[in-house]
């Protein structure tokens, strides 16, 4: 354990936080084992708890017998007495062995007869994990938090009887802070629909300001929770009880501030000074576009900010409390819409929630300047955190071991002069941030701390070098392009050094091209055809285009007309859940929903000059789906049988394995026909998925086999979507999807840009490198992306263009006894035109790419060549790559580079 102060204290959390409230829960700070024993009791009733030495004491040491045929996971048990309805996070400090045998953990406190749980990810060694109280989701009927009576901790393995390994735990701590953020619904915490909906949004920028807070339900805030605290702010609470704001009164009242989002009941209006309210509706797409706020109203306040809301809450500044409006509303043209945000005394409203709308370097600032107003400790411990995170770049878990990196790129000429110009811009940005903050000019501070990190993090994305064969793509979800234009996104890419662009296009419902089958969406009408737009200046720039399909779903249908969801409920066209409820998905077993997504994939193949079709959502919802009467009757018909009990036989009963296998049937059928017409059609087009990481849940749990559509063919490429912010659980999971595919198909790993700064989405991408992958997709392209992030690639990782991987002539690789491979050239592939020539060489890569040996020439078509592999000095992987060059009829050319499997350095099978 470390020295920790008992009971309640009052310190400034680590990284310049406000100030919080910390209660141990327990330091296991225990005077000999049985004394930790008979307080934490083994669930599973397999292995007792031991003691581990820790800082300057012990920490709980849990056994995972997890090769124990009978266990599920490691589990011990506390009996306690908590109140923790005021608590914001709990946090404790983990140490795991052997990670890649573990999967997750879960930390658990049961109040009345259930549990509320949260989880985590170990990594090797000490970490300290930090869980929101948000993040713990109820098991049954639980009660409040004010009468917590257990605690469990369960670390659960990644394979059963995969190896035995061993977790521990300590300081475990409840902290609370002063500015409390409460959860819009009577329900409690949780929330529902677009409260919740704000809520998260509104605490994703909190916590990337560095601003800590609490969460309370509208039920907590009735018992006087506010108490003690300085700031309270309301995402979006449409109703509120008269006892709770009886008790905002008083929080004001006693020198309290309180925020509040497009709704405030009466009584709270008065206390902000706010005036003629009333509803407004945009009449036009971009009339309330964004929010300009007035120069100088308060330090640190953005010029504007990107809203693009569909209505809006219209007030004045009413002459109490020194009410006044700070922002306005501004149409597409900039012209004035009305008051959006007012201040007052007492606190702020905003005439609309938070959108999610890009860029949003504007949202945290104005979130920043907002919680700096009404609490100025704040911007003090702001800064100071900034600075303190600012010398975290990731991928690395530590300063030295960046610096170490850096120390190592200043010996590479390549690097060396952009290593050292960025080290030196870091220098100067740190002392400045430093002498702001003293001199307590905060915002400008707070700028130079940005500007230290960002010099530092331009170290790391210059000491990268470029390959000349990978695939670099970015999904664009909203069809458009964000960047005003498709021209516009393409040039974008382009200077990028990416080659690959994959766009929402068309769904369950909906179309932004002129479909014959689907519904026309709000972005075909008002902008015009945008598969037409994208394909056209994709050609242009000499990117590919992939159009992505969202299948089955039509939960999510941009301005969809509601009479296209009425028509398919009509026809009984929808799924059904296990309880009979209605899901806004279309039935895959529905030979009309096969048709109509079959037939509307052929149909923009067969319009579109474009370079592949991707699948997205190509699956069930969840497991609870579908148990429609028509599934009931269509899988009757292949039991040849009628159900005695439906659903329960086949949802949990005797035919579980046979319903589950007929759910992956309907979703391969899918894809096994559009494949196959589409190979026909245009035989060089190149299918792919997006698909669910978690194999063979997966296919278990949603119907989605995309081993097998690789493995039989169907899928010429796959990219698994693998957005993680634990760099250790991003390599476990790629790496095991690559020993799923061996040499199939390419995988190229979907990567979480969206969750990730740009450095560790370099880093990501390096790791997918060493791994064997040879590309990515990047999740999502918007205008940060465009604007922020691809600049930043292009200085190093994708600095030089890239021929694409797929795009190669078709090799064979097999293995040979004796730790030699056979590689056979079958063909020059398929391509837009016809090969004239390809010849090249054979070579043993590292894991990375980098050549190891050079083994001769690439043999003739229809021939082979056996090749034997060598062990390199470091034991690690390799593979057998061909390097060459395609030439065509029309005299173009292009390189290639195709990779097998990976091999253990004694050439005996993979790793």
């Amino acid at each position: 354990m470390r020295t920790t102060l008992l009971g309640l204290s009052l310190l400034a959390m680590a990284g310049g936080c406000l100030a919080a409230e910390v209660s141990t829960i327990d330091d296991f700070n225990y005077p000999d084992v049985a004394a930790l024993r008979a307080a934490w009791v083994d669930a599973n009733g397999s292995r007792p708890a031991e003691i581990m030495p820790h800082d300057d004491g012990m920490a709980l040491k849990l056994p995972c017998p997890f090769t124990d045929p009978g266990l599920e996971r490691g589990s011990f048990d506390k009996q306690v007495k908590l109140d923790l309805s005021r608590a914001r996070t709990i946090t404790f400090d983990l140490y795991c062995d052997d990670p890649t045998v573990v999967k997750s953990g879960t930390l658990y406190f049961r109040s009345g007869q259930a549990w509320y749980h949260g989880w985590f990810i170990p990594t090797k060694g000490w970490k300290h994990v930090v869980l929101d109280k948000s993040m713990f989701f109820p098991q049954g009927n639980v009660g409040g938090w004010d009468t917590v009576d257990a605690i469990r901790i369960s670390i659960w393995p990644l394979d059963t009887h995969a190896a035995d390994t061993f977790c521990a735990l300590d300081n475990l701590q409840a902290r609370w802070d002063d500015v409390v953020v409460i959860s819009g619904s009577m329900k409690g915490v949780r929330g529902t629909g677009g409260a919740k909906w704000a809520e998260t949004m509104l605490r994703g920028l909190l916590t990337k300001v560095g601003v800590a807070h609490d969460v309370i339900g509208e039920t907590d805030l009735e018992s006087g929770t506010l108490h003690g605290q300085k700031l309270a702010i309301f995402p979006f609470s449409p109703e509120l009880s008269d006892k709770a704001v009886e008790q905002i009164r008083g929080f004001v009242a006693g020198g309290g501030k309180v925020m509040f989002a497009f709704a405030a009941p009466d009584a709270v209006a008065d206390l902000l000074g706010l005036a003629n309210r009333s509803f407004a509706q945009r009449m036009k797409r971009d009339d309330f576009a964004e929010i300009a706020f007035t120069p100088d109203a308060l330090p640190g306040l953005p010029s504007s900010m990107v809203q693009n809301s569909m209505c809006k809450m219209s007030f004045a500044a009413g002459p109490t409390h020194n009410a006044r409006v700070i922002g306005i509303w501004r149409d597409k043209k900039g012209q004035d819409q009305g008051p959006a945000v007012l201040v007052s005394d007492n606190g702020a409203f905003m005439g609309q929630i938070l959108a999610d709308a890009e860029p949003m370097a504007s949202k945290l600032a104005f979130v920043r300047a907002l919680v700096g107003h009404f609490v100025p400790e704040a911007w003090e411990a702001v800064v100071s955190g900034d600075l303190a995170k600012a010398r975290n770049i990731r991928p690395f878990k530590t300063p030295a071991e960046f610096d170490a990196f850096v120390a190592t790129a200043q010996k590479d000429p390549a690097f060396a002069a952009k290593v050292k110009a960025a080290l030196a811009q870091a220098t100067v940005a740190e002392a400045t941030a430093r002498r702001l903050l003293a001199d307590k000019r905060y915002p400008e501070a707070q700028a130079a701390a940005e500007k230290f990190h960002d010099a530092l993090a331009e170290a790391y994305f210059v000491a990268h070098k470029s390959r000349t064969v990978e695939f670099r793509a970015v999904w664009n979800a909203s069809g458009t392009g964000d960047c005003g234009a498709w021209d516009t996104a393409m040039r974008r890419l382009k200077a990028a050094g990416f080659n690959t662009v994959v766009p929402n296009m068309l769904g369950g419902g909906f179309a932004h091209y002129d479909s014959k089958l689907l519904p026309h969406s709000d972005d075909f009408k008002e902008k015009g055809d945008q598969i037409a737009q994208c394909v056209a200046a994709g050609k242009k720039y000499g990117l590919e285009v992939h159009v992505w399909k969202v299948c089955w779903s039509v939960m999510y249908l941009p301005d969809g007309p509601e009479s296209f969801v009425g028509r398919m409920r009509a026809e009984h066209r929808l799924q059904a859940n296990a309880k009979g409820e209605e899901i806004l998905w279309l039935c895959p077993s529905h030979p009309k929903n096969f048709e109509l997504e079959r037939d509307a994939l052929l149909e923009v193949l067969r319009n579109y000059d474009m370079d592949g079709l991707q699948f997205d959502y190509i699956r069930y919802p969840d497991e609870e789906s579908c148990y429609c009467d028509g599934c009931r009757e269509r899988f009757e018909a292949v039991h040849g049988a009628k159900i005695a009990k439906w659903p329960e036989d086949c949802y949990s009963g005797p035919l579980k394995a046979e319903y589950r296998q007929f759910r992956c049937d309907q979703i391969t059928r899918l894809v096994k026909a559009v494949s196959e017409a589409a190979h026909r059609l245009k035989p060089w087009i190149k299918l792919s998925a997006a698909a669910i990481g978690d194999y063979p849940a997966c296919r278990d749990r949603l119907g989605q086999d995309w081993v097998l559509w690789c493995k039989q063919g169907y899928l010429d490429f796959v990219c698994p979507m693998d957005y993680e912010v634990n760099d250790e659980t991003f390599q476990t999971v790629v790496r095991g999807q690559l020993s799923l595919l061996g040499a199939t198909v390419p995988l190229y790993p979907g990567i979480g840009s969206f969750i990730n700064p740009d450095e560790a989405v370099v880093g990501q991408m390096e790791m997918g490198r060493n791994l064997g992958a040879d590309g990515f997709a990047l999740f999502n392209m918007g205008n940060d992306l465009a604007m922020q992030g691809l600049p930043k690639f292009a200085e190093g990782i994708t600095s030089k263009p890239a021929s694409i991987p797929q795009n190669g002539p078709h090799l064979r690789f097999e293995d040979v006894a004796g730790g030699g491979v056979r590689v056979t050239v079958v063909g020059p592939g398929q391509h837009r035109q016809a090969v004239k020539s390809f010849s090249g060489r054979l070579q043993l890569q590292d894991m990375g790419g980098r050549k190891l040996a050079d083994l001769g020439e690439l043999p003739a078509p229809g021939k082979s060549a056996t090749v034997r592999l060598t062990a390199t000095a470091d034991g690690g992987g390799q593979r057998v790559a061909a390097a060459g060059a395609m030439v065509f009829v029309d005299g173009t050319s292009q390189a290639f580079m195709v990779r097998s499997r990976e091999y253990l350095s004694a050439g005996r099978g993979q790793q």
